[in-house]
């Protein structure tokens, strides 16, 4: 397996990688009956979200989509591209009506790195809490001391399975692709 390409996000400035959420994802092209399809082992959701914030609002700024068909979004046509994801969606402004909280996070520690999956939120040193209610922003909580202390507690959490037997295995397979994050993450 390989480790998956993750979504951006345009934060104060900095560029940060999304890397978990409690409510599910805030957007995906299924939304708008678009299928996308896997371009290559890094990507197996078929499409990769750059996300922003406009003042206080949450926006999908850009997406590249890899898919059969691509339509319209938000008055926005996609332009084929001759790369491995067929598709790229620029300057979409698509106003986003998320409620919950987004992880988001900079500064990858490459010795963290795990070939699986996303990488998780102790693998960086700068996480942020990003609480959104309706798309818009109304709490924030910086969790890189939280992150600190756990890397010091135990930097192999969730890098490697508990055994190699099959059910630990695939439990720990499935969580590296899934970003939904654990409440003492908060």
């Amino acid at each position: 397996m390989t480790g998956q390409i993750s979504d951006s996000f345009l934060y104060e400035g900095e560029v940060y990688s999304l890397v978990g959420y409690d409510k599910g994802e805030p957007f995906t092209p299924l939304d708008y009956d678009i299928l996308p399809k896997a371009p290559h082992t890094a990507c197996w959701r078929g499409f990769v979200l750059y996300y922003k914030l406009d003042n206080k609002t949450l926006l999908l700024q850009d997406m590249q989509l890899n898919a059969d068909e691509a339509k319209e979004i938000n008055g926005v046509k996609p332009k084929k591209t001759e790369e491995s994801i067929k598709f790229h969606y620029q300057d979409l402004n698509l106003k986003l009506d998320y409620t919950g909280k987004l992880l988001i996070a900079r500064d990858f520690i490459k010795e963290m790195y795990v070939h699986m999956g996303f990488q998780r939120a102790s693998s960086y040193r700068k996480v942020v809490e990003l609480k959104f209610k309706n798309g818009e922003l109304v709490e924030t909580n910086d969790l890189s001391e939280k992150m600190k202390k756990r890397r010091k507690e135990d930097s192999d959490e969730d890098a490697i399975p508990k055994s190699m037997g099959e059910g630990d295995l695939m439990e720990w397979i499935k969580r590296t692709f899934s970003r939904k994050y654990k409440k003492e993450e908060e």
